[in-house]
C-alpha cells in the first residue's frame, strides 16, 4: 500500500507540474483548470485553492445526484492536488514566463500535455480515488442513463462556459 500511495502523491505532483505549464504558457487551459484561474482573477485566492473549491463543489453535487455518503477520499486527492499546483505556480515556478516567445510558449504547453499524461497515468495505476470529475460522471450515468461521452460532454462544455465567463483562459488546453 505504501508502494501505491507513494506512485498516487508522484502522480499527482506530476499531474500538477503539467497544469501549471499549461496555464503559464497562456495558450488555453483545460476546462476546470479555465475555472480556477477564472475566479482567482476576480476574486483572489490562489488557482489551487479555486480548484479546490469548484472540484470539492463536483464531490458536493455528485452526494446530491447519488443521495450516498460523500466521497471524501477524492476530495482528499484533490487538496494534495490543488496543494501542488500552488507550489508550482507560485513558489518553483513563481518566475518562469513561457510567454517571451512563441517557440518558448508551444513548447511549454506540448512538454505540459506529456507531463499531464504521465502523471495520470501513474496515478490511475495506483488505483487509489478517482478524480471528483470522473465521480461526478459516474453518477450522471448511472442516475440519468446516459452514455458516458454525453456525460463527460455535458461536464467539460458547462465547465468551459463557466470557465469563459469568468475570463479563464479556455483554450485548446
Amino acid at each position: 500500500m505504501g508502494r501505491r500511495i507513494a506512485i498516487y502523491l508522484i502522480g499527482l505532483f506530476t499531474t500538477a507540474l503539467g497544469i501549471s505549464l499549461i496555464i503559464k504558457s497562456s495558450v488555453g487551459a483545460g476546462p476546470w483548470d479555465a475555472v480556477a484561474v477564472g475566479f482567482n482573477l476576480h476574486f483572489g485566492l490562489t488557482i489551487g485553492m479555486w480548484s479546490l473549491i469548484s472540484q470539492g463543489m463536483l464531490v458536493f453535487i455528485t452526494y446530491l445526484i447519488e443521495r450516498t455518503s460523500l466521497q471524501w477520499r477524492s476530495a482528499f486527492a484533490i487538496m494534495i492536488r490543488s496543494w501542488f499546483l500552488d507550489l508550482w505556480l507560485y513558489v518553483i515556478l513563481k518566475n518562469v514566463d513561457l510567454t517571451t516567445s512563441i517557440w518558448l510558449q508551444w513548447t511549454g504547453f506540448l512538454s505540459a500535455l506529456i507531463i499531464i499524461s504521465f502523471g495520470i497515468g501513474l496515478y490511475v495505476e495506483a488505483k487509489l480515488p478517482k478524480t471528483p470529475v470522473d465521480g461526478l460522471m459516474v453518477a450522471m450515468i448511472e442516475k440519468f442513463h446516459l452514455s458516458l461521452n454525453v456525460a463527460r460532454l455535458i461536464i467539460e462544455v458547462s465547465a468551459a462556459l463557466i470557465g469563459f465567463l469568468l475570463g479563464g483562459p479556455v483554450g485548446i488546453g
